[in-house]
This record gives C-alpha cells, structure tokens and sequence, in this order.
C-alpha cells in the first residue's frame, strides 16, 4: 500500500487547522448580538453573520446566490448617503460611527476599514447594534437629572454639602441668596471656614456637630448667623453626615432655611400677649380664664364685680360660685356643651350673685383658647344690671301703653261698627224722603242739602270701610309679629335642654291658629306668566280710571314665570297701579314694565307725577302714611287725581314680601314745581300754570315701584322637577 507523501500531509494539516480556525471564526463572528458583516468597497456582501442574514432577510440570496450590496437592502432615501460614509472610510482609512432610526428604533453603526498588502482599504467591516433600550434609559436618566438639577437649583430651601474642614463643597442659590451672596461660586470663594465666618458664635457649630456625632442627623437646629453684608439672621438647619465605608465624615449636607421673620413674630407676639395682658388686667369687663369649670385666671375688674377682696378667693374654684342659683343649671349646661364641641350661644345673659350675696346681671361670652399649652376657655362678663332694670321699667311702661291701646282699639272698633247700623238707616230714610218730596213745592229747596247729606254719608261709609281695613290689616302684622315671637322663643327654649315630645305638637298647633289671620298661603300658590298677568290687570284698572286723560305704556315678554299666590299678586299690581292712576295729572303718562336680571324678574310701575318729597320717603311703607296735600283732596274719588290712600297697600306689600321672598322698592323725585307739602298740583297738564308742554310735566318728577320675584322655571320644567303649580 502506498503512503501518503509527507507535503500532501502537511498540506492536508494545514487544510484541516484552516477548517476549525473558520468555524472557530465563524461561531464567534455569529456569538455576537450585533449586526455584523464585510463588505467590499462598492458596497456588495462579502460575509455575513446569521444576525445580519436575519435583519436584512437575505437568507435566499446568501451566501450562495446571486451577490447583494448594501445599498439594496437599505431605505432608498438612506442610500446616498450610506455610499458617502463607505466612500469616506475608503477615502481616509479611518473607522466611521454614525446612529441611525429604523422602523423606531435606534442602531449605533460602526464602519471599520479593512486593509490590504499595500495598505489600501480592501474591504470595510460594518457592525450595527441595537441601542433603543439603552437610548430610553439614557433619556430617563437625563430627564432625572435635569429634574433633580431643577430641584436643587430652584429649591427655596439652600441645599449645602460641608467638608469636616468647614468649606462649602457644594451650594444651590438659594443658599447663596439666604446669606446674601450673588451666586453659590461666589459664596465658595469667600466662606472657607464656615463656623468661624457664618456662625455669629462659633460654640452654635460646636453644639452642632457634638449632636451630629452622638445622633447622625439633627433637624430644626437654630443658630444666628453672618450675612454678606454683615448684617444678622435667624437661621434653622437641618443636616445629616455622610461617611465613607470605614465610618470615616466625608461631609455634612443638609438644608437651611432663614426663619429671621418667625423669630421677629415671635418676639413680636410675646410683646402683644404682655400688652393684651395688661390690657385685660385692666379691662372694663370681669375676664376669666377657665379650664374645665375651674377659674385659671381672673382680672381685676372680677374682682370687683363679684366682690372678692382678692385674686386667691376665686382661682381654683368653680366658676359657678358667681352664678346665682337660679341660672346655674342653665350655664352648667352650656358649658357642658361648648366642652363637648356642641353648638352654644355666642353670647349670653345670666343672673350673678356677689360674695355678699346680692344680684347682679351679667351679659358673658367666651371662645377657645390655649394656655399654657392646653384648651382653656377665655370669659367676657359685662355688668348689666342698670340696663336690665331699665328694660323691666321699659317693659312695664310698653305694658300699660299695651293696654291703653288694646282699650283704645276695641273702643274705635266698638264705636266703627255701632256706626253702620245708624248709618244705614239714615241712608234708607234719606232714600224714602227724597221719593216722597219727588214733584213737591219744596223738592228745590232742599235738594241741596240732601245731596250735602248724602256726600256726607257716603264719607262715613267710607271712613267705616277704611277703619274695617286698618283692622284686618293690624291684625295681619301682629300675626306675624306673634308668629316671629313664637319662633325666637322656641329657640330660646331649645337651649336649656330636651323637651317633651307633645311640645313641638301644641307650638305648632298655635302656630296654625295664629296663621288664620294671614291672608295668603304657599299652598295657594301658581306658576304664572307675569307680563300677560300685569296686561290683565291695567287692562280692569283703566275702567274704574277711564274718566282720566293718561297714556299708558307698557314694555315686557312673556314666559317670564313667577311663582305666587294669583290673589296676592293681582292685589300688588292693582295697588301700585291706583297709586301711580292717583299721582299722575290728566295729560301725563304711566309705564309698567317687565323684564328678567339675573336671577330676578322685575315689574316696574312708572308714574311721571308729581313724585314724593324726599323727607317723606322713608315713611312710605310704615302704614297709614299719606302726604298732606292728600288732606286736600279728601272729597275725591278712588282713581282721581290726588285722591291718595292711606298708605295700607304699601304696608301690606311690604309685608308679603317678607313673607314670600319677593322685594319691593321705591325710587321718587318730587316735581320741581311744586316742592312743599302744601304746593298745589292743578291735576292736568293743559292748565298748569309752571309749564308750556305735556313733556316738561312728565320731566319734572314722578315715582318708580319696582318689585322683583325669583326666577321660576316654566311649567314644563317645573314639572320635571316635581313642582305642584
């Protein structure tokens, strides 16, 4: 058999090292993560790992088909200048990197140059990685860092690192500005030694750092120190040291704030609680400082009140011993209360009694407050005995006023309604004597004074009439005064302490008893359109007011809904109506108007008369008021001019409208022509001897009622909302 020769078998070593040495290549070439392979200098594939093959998608094409260049596997827009960074490589030798984005992410490219024999660049060896993840954590941490950068140096507090040696490592400028430094760089220079330099005494940092040492940390350690200018400041630290892993200080970092303005607060609160001291030691009223129900304190002023020879006789003890016997449960009870939180009166009044024994009334009140670290109660008690006894002599005196006017007003009821029987008689026989004299000798003769007669009667009816009014009137406002009283003292009642159940039954049944005497109820209430409503009504009032020459002029929408009584409201209108009818001359003009502001719908009713003297303005809605020029035309008729009223329907408005949430108001300007109570209008304005035309009459005065109701939703909506209308 014949042996192989001895250069094949070198030949055939050499070819077998050759094979592990590119498998070993090519393993390693493959082990790696990033994208890699070997091109030639126009761009065509010449090797590639399985990374590469991958990422690009030419597994059909390589290694064994057709050739492929880079530049075919790249975005078209990439490609020019992908040439000019392989162009650059070939042309300076030198390696290339560059980052790229590819379908969102991000690829660091790095292009080395390959040599040949003669030192050319043959081929150039590209590799690509894969950053994204590591392009995100380097944002992140970016943005940290600018996060806390914006912290450190936007803090209001001044952030600081110390050496042991006492030179400020590190400083923000808020530090910097505390100690009125312009900048921290600045501050560095000039403070190398900060317990001997800040410190207004150095032994504050040695206090300091002794409890650094035994604790580690301290915080709100307050120390005096030096400004730039050297002027001093309070300030207050906290601070901490860092060491190394032997235990050894590094540093001391921390914060400090400057609490000059608290400590000059505090100095100056000090000074005012020894001037509040002073002045309670020297007030008017007895004070008391109270814990629980022990007197802590007491002024001089409790001293005297109460009788006491000295301070000793009254600290200590509860503060029940000035209250007389008859009020002590009821002030016991409300401090029983303010104790537990609960709802007391602000103020309140009770009977004392002195260390002698004798009375004495007291007006007190308290509020919360801390002493000497603990809730105590601060105590106002103000001496009012001379004021109580004055309203006891007061009170009595309204009495017997009551009485007098209860007997004068039964008297004038008693005599007003005596009157109507013989009244009605003399008209009847009146009526029968002027039949009989019908076509007599004498019927001329006496005709006059029958008319007289009758004018004259039909007067007293009228003053019967009115006198019936004032009374069911009266009796409106002292149910509603009652009803008022009943409330406060249920109030007042509540706070002594529980009541019986049947109680709250029998007040509320007096309340409806007392209520029969108001006209009104919310039960008779009604969604209603308010301009149509008022149209309605002036349309009835011109025809008991058709005799007068007045223009009428009105201005308004409709759905502009108020919620009331038809009754009630029908009354308003037709009382502001009459009164502007019986203000304005023949020849003038009336307005009513009806718009929405706001929340609010408004009826204005608008006379150009001759107004309201600004001193009888303030009267206007108190009842039975009238101007005294009303005197002189008292034989007119209700819609004439000047007939006037006597005030009863401005009173009832006004009180409805406590009643029923709506307002009412009044504006007036008196004619200039005739400003005193006793000028005369001549009640048209084509013989008024003050003007030359109807328009300077309507520009000289007149008077604006305006009343204004709540907003009420239409009746769809009102339906919606469950409304009954």
């Amino acid at each position: 058999m014949r042996q192989p020769d001895k250069s094949n078998m070198a030949l055939l070593q050499e070819l077998s090292t050759l094979r592990e040495r590119i498998t070993t290549f090519q393993s390693l070439f493959n082990a790696t993560e990033d994208i890699a392979f070997l091109m030639e200098a126009d761009g065509t594939i010449a090797l590639a790992n399985d990374k590469a093959v991958e990422f690009y998608g030419i597994s059909d094409r390589f290694p064994m088909g057709a050739p492929v260049a880079i530049y075919e596997l790249i975005p078209a827009e990439r490609v020019a200048g992908a040439k000019r960074r392989v162009r650059s490589v070939v042309e300076t030798g030198r390696a290339l990197r560059f980052e790229s984005l590819h379908k969102g992410n991000v690829f660091e490219n790095n292009l080395y140059p390959v040599f040949g024999e003669h030192g050319d660049v043959r081929q150039i060896a590209a590799y690509v990685r894969n950053i994204t993840e590591r392009k995100a954590i380097e944002a992140n941490l970016r943005r940290t860092e600018e996060k806390y950068r914006n912290i450190y140096e936007n803090a209001t507090e001044g952030i600081f690192q110390i050496s042991p040696d006492g030179r400020f490592l590190s400083a923000n400028p808020a530090l910097a500005h505390i100690h009125g430094y312009d900048s921290p760089e600045e501050m560095a220079r000039s403070v190398t030694n900060v317990p001997r330099q800040l410190y207004v005494d150095s032994r504050d940092h040695d206090r300091l750092i002794g409890l650094l040492r035994n604790e580690g940390a301290v915080q709100n350690f307050e120390a005096r120190m030096h400004r730039k200018d050297q002027g001093l400041h309070w300030i207050s630290v906290n601070v901490r040291i860092v060491r190394d892993p032997n235990g050894k200080p590094l540093y001391y970092e921390g914060t400090m704030q400057d609490i000059t303005k608290r400590k000059e607060a505090e100095e100056a609160l000090s000074e005012s609680e020894e001037r509040y001291r002073v002045a309670i030691e020297h007030s008017n009223d007895a004070v008391a400082i109270i814990r629980g129900y022990t007197n802590e304190y007491v002024n001089r002023r409790f001293i005297e009140m109460f009788g006491y020879e000295s301070r000793n006789e009254v600290i200590g003890v509860p503060i029940f011993v000035v209250v007389h016997p008859d009020d002590r449960d009821r002030v016991i009870a409300i401090n029983r209360r303010r104790q537990r939180g609960e709802p007391v009166p602000s103020s309140y009044e009770f009977k004392g009694i002195r260390k002698d024994g004798t009375e004495l009334y007291i007006e007190a009140s308290a509020t919360t407050i801390v002493y000497r670290g603990t809730s105590a109660y601060l105590a106002y008690m103000r001496d009012i005995t001379e004021r109580i006894q004055a309203q006891k002599a007061l009170i009595k005196s309204h009495r017997e006023l009551e009485k007098l006017n209860r007997a004068k007003t039964k008297a004038v009821n008693h005599i007003s309604h005596e009157l109507k029987t013989p009244l009605a008689v003399i008209r009847g026989n009146i009526r029968i004597l002027k039949r009989k004299l019908t076509g007599s000798p004498i019927e001329g003769g006496i005709q006059g004074i029958l008319v007289s007669l009758e004018r004259n009667l039909e007067r007293l009816f009228g003053i019967s009439k009115e006198t019936d009014e004032i009374f069911r009137v009266t009796k409106e406002l002292e149910a509603n005064v009652l009803l008022d009283d009943l409330e406060r003292l249920w109030e007042r009642i509540e706070d002594l302490s529980a009541l019986p159940p049947d109680m709250q039954v029998h007040l509320e049944a007096l309340k409806g008893w007392v209520n029969q005497y108001r006209a009104g109820a919310a039960l008779t209430f009604q969604s209603i359109d308010l301009f149509p409503f008022v149209l309605q009504v002036l349309n009835k009032a011109r025809q008991p007011a058709g005799h007068r020459r007045i223009d009428f002029e009105t201005e308004g929408e409709n759905d502009l809904f108020v919620f009331m009584d038809p009754v009630i409201l029908r009354e308003i209108v037709e009382g502001l109506l009459k009164n502007a009818i019986e203000n304005t001359p023949d020849g003038g003009k009336i307005k009513v108007a009806v718009e929405q502001k706001g929340n609010r719908i408004w009826l204005h009713v608008i006379d150009y008369g001759i107004g309201i003297r600004k001193e009888d303005q303030q009267y206007l809605f108190d009842g039975l008021f009238h101007a005294k020029e009303t005197d002189l035309y008292a034989s007119r008729k209700p819609y004439d001019f000047g007939a006037g009223g006597k005030g009863l329907e401005l009173l009832r408005m006004k009180v409805y409208g406590r009643r029923f949430g709506f307002d009412i108001t009044m504006k007036s300007r008196r004619c200039v022509y005739i400003p005193g109570s006793q000028d005369l209008c001549p009640g048209d304005t084509s013989i008024c001897p003050y003007i030359r035309s109807r328009e300077e009459c309507i520009a000289s005065g007149g008077t604006t009622f305006s009343v204004s109701f709540p907003v009420f939703p239409t009746a769809g909506a009102a339906d919606k909302a469950g409304v009954d209308h």
